[in-house]
């Protein structure tokens, strides 16, 4: 057996937002640091996400070390500071969870309105924000679907390429941590890794919606709903549920991770079989 290591990391300062590939990240509670710490909404505090405004997958967000940096075609870049933002706390909503969330202020909602197209807000999960990962009331999350991190592996993403009849980008999966090293869905097996000093534990796999249905650069869906329906095919659990590729993690030790270090499984368990 090779040895595992990660290729790529990836960052999405804005959920939704284009991924921003780093060589070298902090990993706090929460997650990679600066990873969606920011989230679009709409006025009724409701979170906007790319499987409603795929045009979002298209906004360039670059962290700061006190704020952030918008920016997208035919817009002109902007520039938030988090120490100008307003002395506003919103009572946002993200997959029916409550948070409160700072507001970024009016430029920030202008400009990200007329981006979209749309009435929205941007808000800030600072650092008094709380919310707990659903199933798991000691661990915190900011504004990633459901947990602090996403790990993928190449032999994985091959395997579903080898079988998918359109050509897919690993970007699509919209991972953390991207592994190699071993067979494809050997990370169905693990229960704890380390990265470094990084100690995670692997809670559950990850079940896979439309938005990987939309190409990087694109802003429409693939019209043959692939790769979701070749996930549907190959990657549906015995137990229930389907179309399942990557795995959640939460952190069970902060530190720094970078591209080329070794990944360790310290503990495995038997993985749910696919039928």
């Amino acid at each position: 057996m090779s040895d595992l290591y990660v290729t790529d990391l990836f960052v999405y300062p804005v959920k939704s937002c284009a991924p921003l590939r780093v060589s070298r990240a902090w990993v706090g509670e929460q997650g990679l640091e600066m990873d969606r710490r920011f989230m679009v909404v709409d006025p009724a505090g409701q979170f906007i996400t790319a499987r409603r405004y795929p045009l979002l997958t298209h906004l360039q967000a670059t962290p700061l070390t006190n704020g952030l940096v918008l920016a997208a075609d035919s817009m002109p870049s902007l520039r938030l500071e988090t120490r100008h933002f307003p002395d506003e706390w919103i009572d946002v909503e993200v997959w029916k969870q409550g948070v409160k969330a700072q507001a970024c202020g009016q430029q920030a909602d202008d400009w990200l309105s007329r981006f979209l197209g749309t009435p929205c807000r941007l808000v800030y999960f600072a650092h008094t924000s709380e919310r707990a990962v659903k199933d798991s009331a000691a661990d915190q999350v900011a504004f990633a679907d459901g947990y602090p991190l996403l790990l993928t592996s190449e032999s994985s993403l091959n395997w579903i390429q080898e079988r998918c009849p359109v050509a897919i980008d690993r970007q699509q999966f919209r991972a953390n941590i991207i592994v190699n090293g071993e067979l494809p869905f050997a990370e169905d097996g693990w229960l704890d890794i380390t990265i470094g000093e990084v100690q995670l534990r692997v809670h559950s796999p990850c079940e896979r919606c439309k938005l990987i249905t939309l190409p990087p650069g694109q802003k429409t869906f693939d019209s043959t709903q692939e790769p979701l329906r070749t996930l549907l095919q190959h990657r549906r659990w015995s137990e229930g549920g389907c179309h399942f590729l990557g795995k959640n993690l939460l952190v069970r030790q902060p530190g720094v991770i970078a591209e080329g270090m070794v990944v360790k499984v310290l503990a495995r368990k038997e993985p749910a079989l696919c039928v």
